[in-house]
């Protein structure tokens, strides 16, 4: 990933085309701006024309920009599209054909007299179904818009573009065909009963952008291993969460078995207790900041190693690290090495339980954490996101684990 110029967030840009003469407003106004933008990209067309794509710090700065641009500019801007936008109206992924389609032949293979024969073959050997359809490849990625980033419940279409994009970085990780399902549940049971209704279609489910109460009470509501359920809280921030956790006390010299580590908001984190017990943490303090407020956790400070914070601590304490891992909020991608976000290890994850057919397992989860460790630059919370050898090491790992296990 190449870092962005300090200030630049690609979140607040615009894509702009002027008359080459006019470029010279723009950096005008570029330069008259209150707040930072940067110019990301600038080039000319045959005609003459300027491509100029800017960078705002934030909304505030972006919506002076576009203002601005517009009002002295005026005819002369030609262009101006939000890319955020942009990006969006794609969809982000699409699909592809796999089988040849060239020739009436080719089609014919997948015409009904085709379908039958495979259909009759399944009916009487309905094992080798993942080995005769693409379901193999396929993973369901399912929300029910309870907990989309740090918004209140949405309508399920809503939810689209955080779960469009969670499907983008999913495929590009493992390289299976993930596809966006938010699903109109009123309550777990529905939503239970919408990952049962589509499992027949589906190597593995994954939820997310999903509450972590709906998503335990789905899992036991499934009440069966049959079908692979993944979520982005347990398989996802808590094992990275776990592992910056590691990183951070070895770099100290910090023993994990001797580490004093308080959870805030435990409750948030899914099974990040259970995992950081798993690896070797000796003493862990669960601390509920509604039941017993902010002062008694400033008064432990003193004793303590490490903060591992899951609710946003307005006033956290000071001279102790506090490891920031709220759910709703994830570092930006380009900055996930000081920070967990489940794209660390859910990829990896969701390869090991497609490739064994089998689901995850708190062993599998801490084999994943130790491969995160491995996977480490000296010094550092997390390995970047973009490391070639991230998934492939994180589904060794916990297909290893698995295996063991058996």
């Amino acid at each position: 990933m190449t870092p962005n110029p300090p200030g630049a967030k690609p979140a607040y840009s615009i894509r702009i085309r002027v008359p080459g003469p006019a470029a010279a407003t723009v950096t005008t106004v570029v330069s008259d701006a209150p707040g930072t933008i940067t110019v990301h990209a600038d080039e000319s067309d045959p005609a003459g024309d300027r491509h100029i794509t800017l960078d705002a710090d934030g909304g505030p700065t972006l919506r002076w920009l576009v203002s601005a641009l517009r009002q002295r500019l005026g005819a002369d801007l030609l262009l101006a599209e939000d890319l955020v936008f942009v990006a969006a109206s794609t969809g982000k992924l699409v699909q592809r054909a796999c089988a040849a389609t060239t020739t009436s032949h080719d089609l014919a293979l997948s015409d009904a007299d085709a379908d039958r024969r495979v259909i009759d073959y399944l009916a009487g050997h309905p094992r080798h179904v993942d080995r005769f359809t693409g379901r193999s490849r396929r993973v369901a990625l399912l929300t029910d818009a309870s907990a989309v980033l740090d918004f209140e419940p949405l309508a399920p279409e809503a939810a689209l573009p955080a779960v469009e994009s969670q499907a983008l970085h999913l495929h590009l990780a493992t390289g299976l065909d993930v596809v966006p399902l938010p699903v109109a549940a009123r309550d777990p049971a529905d939503l239970a009963t919408a990952i049962g209704m589509l499992a027949p279609g589906f190597a593995a489910t994954v939820l997310v952008h999903t509450h972590l109460r709906r998503v335990d009470a789905a899992r036991a509501a499934l009440a069966s291993d049959s079908h692979l359920l993944l979520d982005a809280v347990n398989d996802g921030l808590a094992v990275a969460t776990t592992a910056a956790v590691l990183n951070y006390l070895r770099a100290r010299g910090v023993n994990p078995g001797r580490a004093r580590v308080a959870v805030v908001d435990p409750a948030r984190g899914g099974d990040l207790s259970g995992l950081l017990i798993a690896v070797g943490v000796g003493d862990l303090t669960l601390y509920d900041p509604i039941e017993y407020g902010i002062r008694p956790l400033h008064r432990l400070a003193a004793d303590l190693d490490l903060i591992v914070d899951l609710i946003g601590l307005a006033a956290p304490p000071e001279g102790v690290f506090v490891l920031r891992a709220r759910p709703e909020t994830p570092p930006p991608l380009a900055a996930a090495t000081s920070g967990p976000r489940p794209l660390h290890a859910l990829p990896g994850l969701l390869r090991a339980a497609v490739n064994t057919r089998q689901p995850i397992t708190l062993e599998a989860r801490a084999a994943a954490v130790h491969a995160l460790v491995a996977a480490t630059p000296s010094g550092g919370l997390l390995p970047p996101l973009d490391h070639p050898r991230l998934t492939p090491a994180v589904a060794a790992a916990a297909t290893h684990a698995l295996a063991a296990g058996c």
